[in-house]
């Protein structure tokens, strides 16, 4: 991923953070002949306390036609990303001054390579479905759990998928939201987001210019 030295974020956190709160990843691979085969595939990040390894944990349709790509394979790219924005140069408020502004996109993305295998394994699956519903279910009131649904239609749903697992072997994270540009146009963009009523990048535009600023000081 071409990552502008602003944009790069190293922090291992950021990574986490884009998986937990954007779990929808894009699963890229490639079959025998060659063939680039992508699928989007919701994961849940875990790691092996003795370790230190960490995983991303899904479950996908037996019908799937990646599986055979999917099947311990070394070359696995999985991509999560946040929401994101154009970013009109009416936002600005130098703009007014000079008119040397142009349009951008504010967004957050991670690229995660790892080698994958799958697990055809009842327990493996029921627990990842447990999981992942809990991690989405957080913090509602009377959130839905797995025992909620009768067990014998669990089991005649768990028969038709199959678990993922992919080892994480490298990461690249990109956080593209305004570093660089002056104060006074940093805060144009968060003010103009919110009045856009797109309050949840205009959150990431503040915490990564001026969160980040504090943390340092």
């Amino acid at each position: 991923m071409y990552i502008p030295k602003k944009y790069l974020d190293e922090d291992w956190s950021q990574v986490e953070y884009l998986i937990q709160k954007y779990p929808l990843g894009t699963v890229v691979t490639t079959d025998d002949n060659g063939t680039i085969i992508a699928n989007h595939i919701p994961f849940f990040l875990k790691e092996n306390a003795d370790t230190g390894k960490k995983y991303l944990i899904a479950h996908i349709a037996k019908s799937n036609h990646q599986i055979p790509s999917l099947k311990d394979s070394d070359n696995v790219l999985v991509i999560f990303q946040s929401v994101d924005s154009y970013i009109t140069p009416n936002h600005y408020p130098g703009k007014q001054e000079t008119h040397k502004f142009v349009p951008t996109w504010d967004f957050a993305a991670a690229h995660i390579k790892g080698s994958s295998k799958i697990i055809d394994d009842f327990d493996f699956v029921r627990n990842q479905l447990h999981d992942l519903t809990s991690q989405q279910e957080y913090g509602k009131e009377d959130g839905w759990k797995l025992s909620d649904a009768p067990e014998g239609y669990l089991k005649a749903m768990q028969r038709a998928i199959t678990g993922l697992q992919i080892e994480i072997e490298s990461t690249q994270c990109k956080f593209k939201f305004e570093q660089g540009m002056k104060d006074q146009d940093i805060k144009g963009v968060i003010k103009g987001l919110g009045e856009e009523g797109k309050s949840e990048i205009a959150t990431l535009v503040e915490e990564t210019n001026y969160k980040k600023q504090s943390s340092v000081a």
